[in-house]
């Protein structure tokens, strides 16, 4: 044990050099009911997004209210310090960052001010989650269009700002369709209402002058623009030339030759929303650039009642991309395209290759298409696809059809296809996919012809690019592989843009489709548009903002692409030694950069990460914000310069400090960062240079002194729920810790189990019995062998050391070596001979699976950990017959571990027990909040409540008072026990409750 402070030159300093002026900080804080942070790592955390870049802000402000808004535009306007607005961060061009005051509206500003049913709108504030708010709305049959495949993290406010769409955008057009009013703070802090007929004396003016603008330019908007509908690169000037020139005697008139593409209800919205001459549609995708939005009027549609997928498989990328035009006469909701290179890298994945059952046939198709019909009934669907399958035939188009009428089914395919870019950044190599041209536009017509000499630019620089989106409308999202910590790199990624750009001004294209251009590709408008469009776009900032202070260099008067990269040439860092191995990505630092910054751990439902974001919506306590940091804390400067911003050993040690180590990033973060893991290496070093705190030490070593403990029990059980005993241990004090038993598992085996071996038995299995199960919780393990050894198996019990989990999980996973060692020696002769290894408990089964190849690999830990599963999972696997529950309530709410969740999901565990007879319901919950000891210590203890409040613990005051709760964790069970008095079992505890007596 290291009880004394070794210091060494791992940590850092944490002084900041560059700072806000010292005149704004003392003004904002005068004036903010909200927040406003100046420090270190708050500077970090919000200097990246999902994008390539990284912008260091001088500060950022967390308004509660509207008046804080004011007065922080108004102050940086007077300071001359830039401002940017930003969401949930998921942007990919860089457009949520800035050098100045960053303004973060999802901590406060997310609420649903006024849903309006029968107008079918709704007012939110910019914060609001996208999926959170159309959850609210599918109650009352309604949706928000435009659907981004970030919705669970994507803020209404950026989705706006970017113009955003999604899969079904030739049904609900983009955000600027859409918006119907806009509460705006302009830059000189005034507040203004734009929407049809508004009084506003400045929007009057503003009105005015934008008209004026647009009628001089109106030849170079009818003549230079893009040729497609779907775009966020540069303003949207088009749309009011169209307001000038509508005539409601013949309202497709007016149209621009790119939005006389549109069809359908795409085009019924768009006339609808140009119907009447007002300013909103220009803040869809400017990006922050003309205003600061502060609350939303959103137009509402009706959501399909039934749906229907379509897999239409074509075996070449360009047959698939030359259908594309004939598929659309059959007027589809949604035509999406999911490219060969992307389904081989989804079957690797463990979130998504358990969901590609929808896809039949041998290899991998190029070119798949994914199409929807929505109606109200059935017959409606079958009629959608009948006249898919008749244009199929007579157009003798080279696919072979699926459709898919299951829900379940469909949602799959979804959950898939909107891993896109999730899938695509997972790769691990020093050459990463880089959204240089990923968003382009260009009419559908020509996406084969697009596709074509794509591929041939990208092989003219010895890459190649992964496909995938919206072929309906079209936009093919495609990341070539490009290594940008080189200048090598950093110049293909230039060259490649520039030929990209000719080739989509040349098919009549734009840049971006939905993504908007932020710092990526505002420098290319100018080409894109033509300089007269260009112009305008000028005039038009300048009037809306004369001092250049929203988010600039944004749309127009933009740095070169590879500025502000964050992981560019200059870019180097140290690594950390560890005891873990780390596999593919090689280092320490290596997985900490693996963190795209994508933003997937900012979701709040569905799945398990990351539960403490979740119960604090804080930046700093998701994956991503983590990762940040240290990313920050790992970096060498060659060169110290005014930005530089340092990141202390203590700076990532508060971030970590509410991991609980749930792997779930592990796996619902495509991109792998395990923080788990991270966690335990960065605290060794911590811990190596100033001293295990006596706590960790102990908690860790629960496995050293759980017998001495069983042995003096009750004694033992009374000691240390002394409030002394929990104060010296910094234990909650409202906690019971739990209690040891003199009547261990051992002592049963040894005076009852071994009695219980069949006498020929059908095979033999390895139980290995936990800490808890062992000395705490022995009926765990005794149900465990009553029922392997009924359904025939000979049980053996190795000689057992604890797994490690503890030790890992305290930041010491040097002493878990010993450990690991101990049990590999025992478990891998039997793995040899192909005994399984049976776990009773997820976080020590995952010690073995997870863990153990990382600290000692080897043929022994990979043969173990392969060999190793749940004593439910191996049941339900064996064609065994099962007893059935008789007397016993028939219906169960089970909650899963978090390291059962991230690792190999609960499906076995519901199928052993519905064979039993059991109706299973399963609580979709993050994680219980008590993960090991966090629950106990007294700085976690509200936090850890607050994790449970968000569904686990409601849902198990709800349950029927017959209903059983099903918990496979020791702690997930105490939690339960601890908040709502309700007794949870093991599954394999309800499974022995189903066997007959012995008499019988």
């Amino acid at each position: 044990m290291h009880m004394s402070a070794h210091k060494r030159s791992v940590a850092l300093g944490a002084t900041a050099v560059m700072q806000a002026p010292e005149s704004l900080v003392r003004a904002l804080r005068r004036h903010l009911a909200g927040e406003l942070r100046v420090d270190a790592p708050s500077r970090v955390l919000y200097s990246t997004d999902a994008s390539n870049y990284q912008v260091m802000p001088l500060g950022v402000v967390l308004p509660k209210n509207e008046e804080d808004v004011v007065a922080t535009v108004s102050l940086c306007a007077e300071h001359g310090v830039p401002i940017t607005a930003r969401g949930g961060g998921s942007g990919l061009c860089g457009g949520a960052l800035g050098p100045g005051i960053v303004i973060d509206f999802t901590r406060y500003m997310d609420a649903v001010i006024e849903l309006d049913v029968a107008a079918r709108q709704v007012r939110v504030q910019p914060g609001a989650i996208l999926s959170q708010l159309n959850k609210r709305l599918a109650a009352y049959g309604l949706q928000f269009g435009p659907d981004p495949a970030s919705a669970e993290r994507a803020a209404i406010g950026g989705v706006i700002s970017t113009n955003a769409t999604g899969a079904h955008s030739i049904r609900y057009g983009m955000a600027a369709d859409n918006v119907r009013a806009l509460r705006v703070v302009l830059a000189d802090g005034t507040v203004a209402d734009f929407a049809p007929n508004t009084a506003h004396p400045r929007v009057r003016a503003l009105e005015e002058a934008v008209r004026q603008l647009v009628q001089r330019h109106a030849t170079a908007i009818r003549e230079d623009f893009p040729r497609v509908w779907r775009r966020a690169s540069g303003y949207n000037l088009d749309f009011i030339l169209e307001m000038l020139e509508y005539d409601p005697a013949d309202p497709t008139r007016c149209l621009t030759f790119a939005n006389t593409q549109r069809r359908g209800s795409n085009l019924a919205l768009h006339l609808q929303q140009i119907a009447q001459f007002h300013l909103t549609p220009l803040f869809a995708g400017a990006e922050g650039t003309l205003g600061v939005i502060t609350e939303a009027t959103l137009h509402l549609v009706p959501k399909p009642k039934r749906t229907v997928l379509v897999i239409t498989r074509f075996e070449d990328l360009l047959d698939a991309m030359r259908a594309v035009p004939a598929l659309l006469t059959v007027e589809p909701d949604a035509i999406e395209l999911i490219g060969g290179d992307f389904i081989r890298i989804a079957r690797d994945l463990p979130e998504s290759r358990g969901r590609l059952g929808w896809l039949d046939g041998n290899g991998v198709p190029e070119g798949l298409l994914v199409i929807e019909f929505g109606a109200e009934d059935e017959a409606a669907l079958r009629a959608g696809v009948a006249r898919l399958q008749q244009l199929v035939e007579r157009e003798r188009l080279p696919c072979t059809l699926r459709p898919l009428f299951e829900p379940a089914a469909q949602a799959d395919v979804w959950f898939v296809r909107r891993m896109g870019l999730n899938v695509l950044t997972s790769v691990r190599s020093p050459a990463k996919p880089i959204s240089v041209v990923e968003d382009v536009a260009v009419p559908v017509e020509r996406l084969a012809e697009y596709v074509e000499q794509l591929n041939a630019i990208f092989a003219r620089y010895g890459t190649r690019g992964t496909y995938y989106a919206h072929a309906s409308a079209g936009v093919l999202h495609v990341r070539p592989l490009v290594n940008l910590r080189t200048e090598q790199g950093v110049a293909q990624m230039r060259e490649i843009a520039e030929a990209a750009l000719a080739l989509c001004r040349s098919l009549g294209g734009a840049m971006s489709g939905e993504h908007g251009d932020g710092y990526e590709r505002s420098h290319m408008n100018e080409a894109l548009f033509g300089a007269r469009a260009y112009a305008a776009f000028c005039e038009l900032k300048d009037l809306f903002d004369p001092r250049g202070v929203l988010n600039p260099g944004k749309k127009v008067r933009a740095v070169p692409m590879e500025d502000h990269l964050r992981l560019g040439p200059d870019y180097a860092a140290r690594d950390l030694p560890s005891v873990f191995h780390f596999g593919q990505d090689g280092t320490f630092a290596a997985l900490v950069e693996q963190c795209n910054g994508n933003g997937i751990c900012r979701k709040l439902e569905g799945g398990t990460m990351c539960p403490s974001f979740r119960a604090t919506r804080e930046e700093m306590h998701s994956t991503r914000g983590r990762a940040n940091l240290l990313r920050e804390f790992l970096r060498m400067r060659r060169l110290e310069s005014a930005e530089a911003v340092h990141i202390s050993a203590e700076d990532v040690k508060a971030a970590l400090d509410l991991c609980l180590s749930c792997k779930a990033c592990a796996t619902e973060c495509v991109a792998g960062v395990d923080m788990s893991k991270l966690k335990s290496a960065f605290l060794a070093r911590y811990y190596a240079e100033r001293g295990v705190p006596w706590r960790a030490w102990l908690l860790g070593r629960i496995g050293l002194f759980a017998p001495v403990a069983a042995a003096l029990a009750p004694l033992s059980n009374w000691a240390i729920n002394l409030p002394l005993a929990k104060r010296l241990l910094g234990i909650a004090p409202q906690r019971a810790l739990p209690r040891f038993t003199r009547n261990t598992f051992m002592r049963w085996w040894q005076r009852e189990g071994r009695a219980l071996q069949p006498r020929e038995p059908r095979g033999r299995v390895a139980l290995f019995v936990d800490t808890f199960a062992r000395y705490q919780h022995p009926q765990v393990a005794i149900a465990a062998v009553r029922v392997l050894t009924r359904m025939g198996y000979a049980v053996i019990i190795p000689p057992w050391r604890c797994c490690g989990r503890p030790l890992i999980s305290q930041g010491q996973p040097e002493a878990a070596l010993v450990l690991a060692r101990f049990n590999l020696a025992q478990l891998a002769p039997l793995a040899q001979q192909g005994v399984p290894i049976l776990g009773l408990e997820p976080s020590c089964i995952s010690a073995l699976c997870e863990d153990y190849p990382d600290l000692l690999p080897g043929e022994a830990s990979h043969l173990v950990a392969r060999m190793t599963q749940s004593v439910e999972d191996w049941l339900a696997a064996q064609d065994v017959p099962l007893p059935s529950v008789s007397s016993a309530p028939r219906t169960a709410l089970l909650h899963g571990h978090c390291h059962q969740k991230a690792l190999w999901g609960t499906a076995r565990t519901r199928a052993l027990l519905e064979r039993a007879g059991i109706a299973v319901q399963e609580i979709d919950t993050t994680c219980c909040g008590m993960a090991g000891a966090f629950g106990y210590e007294a700085e976690h203890y509200a936090l850890s409540e607050r994790i449970g409040e968000l569904g686990l613990l409601p849902a198990v005051r709800a349950a029927p008072a017959d209903a059983l709760i099903i918990a496979p964790g020791t702690s997930c069970r105490e939690q339960i026990a601890h908040f709502t008095g309700r007794a949870a079992l093991h599954p394999i505890e309800l499974i022995a409750r189903c066997l007959p007596s012995a008499n019988e």
